[in-house]
């Protein structure tokens, strides 16, 4: 069954929170890759440091609010998928009640409440072996904790650190089904379109966002021939654009998370389309 038909028919398809378009989301999961029992999905909702210094005058940094991994073990891990971004998008849509960012200034912290706009639901397109992370994290934790025990001076820093740790594990475990190009520039979306169109012999899928759009390059598929015209090509073409712009406007990224279309990012919605084959 159709994951859209399966959650219609349990009855949890309509808006809530910050997903205002579940159709949009999982017209997204459909086209997810499926995992196996030891690979998950990994959901992040997460301060933005970007917007933090729009909001606030000061960057600061991205920090994760909160992480959830949807194994693979499951007997329908996208449905799963589907209701814990259900629920991120409540914490979502009331982050200014939920959560607050602290900053060290001097000897003292400030504290700033973090307003739906200041954060970002995400997940990762490409699946994580979240056994190979766990058992890694688990390591990196009792050496931190030793290291914090016998270094006391620092065992602010390090301990701190602990939260990260297994963000950082999942990503570097993941499975690279697709890599990604993020234009961040408008005018040139039909000219970077038109180039990898040309390259791959079709229009990848794409997430449209704030500034520009995501292409999904599905690289698990390539053969060889694809395989060569691509990777022999594709960053020279990155170099060139960012150059000509004297900017960073075009970005190709292997390890990435994506916002979720169908839910509400700053001040749009963002939408995925499939590939066009």
């Amino acid at each position: 069954m159709e994951l859209m038909d399966f959650v219609k028919g349990i009855g949890v398809g309509g808006p809530v929170g910050t997903m205002v378009d579940p159709r949009e989301t999982l017209r997204f999961l459909e086209f997810l890759p499926d995992v196996e029992w030891f690979q998950g999905y990994v959901v992040l909702l997460l301060i933005r440091s970007k917007n933090l210094k729009e909001k606030y005058g000061f960057k600061g940094s991205d920090r994760s609010l909160s992480l959830h991994v949807v194994p693979g073990y499951y007997d329908n891990p996208k449905f799963k998928l589907y209701m814990v971004l259900r629920r991120y998008a409540v914490l979502h849509e009331f982050s200014s009640e939920l959560y607050v960012y602290e900053r060290h200034v001097g000897d003292g912290i400030e504290y700033y409440r973090i307003p739906t706009e200041l954060v970002a639901l995400r997940v990762s397109p490409n699946p994580t072996d979240w056994v190979r992370a766990e058992v890694d994290t688990i390591n990196e934790v009792v050496l931190s904790l030793r290291d914090a025990v016998f270094n006391p001076g620092r065992a602010d820093d390090i301990v701190r650190r602990i939260d990260v740790q297994f963000c950082a594990n999942a990503m570097k475990h993941t499975r690279h089904v697709f890599h990604m190009i993020d234009v961040d520039e408008w005018s040139i979306v039909k000219d970077v379109e038109t180039y990898v169109q040309e390259l791959l012999g079709y229009m990848p899928a794409r997430i449209v966002t704030k500034n520009g759009e995501h292409l999904l390059i599905k690289v698990s598929s390539f053969d060889r021939d694809t395989a060569k015209r691509w990777f022999g090509h594709i960053r020279d073409y990155v170099n060139e654009v960012n150059e000509v712009y004297g900017e960073e406007v075009v970005e190709y990224k292997k390890n990435f998370q994506e916002p979720v279309p169908g839910v509400k990012y700053c001040d749009i919605v963002p939408r995925f389309y499939p590939s066009e084959r």
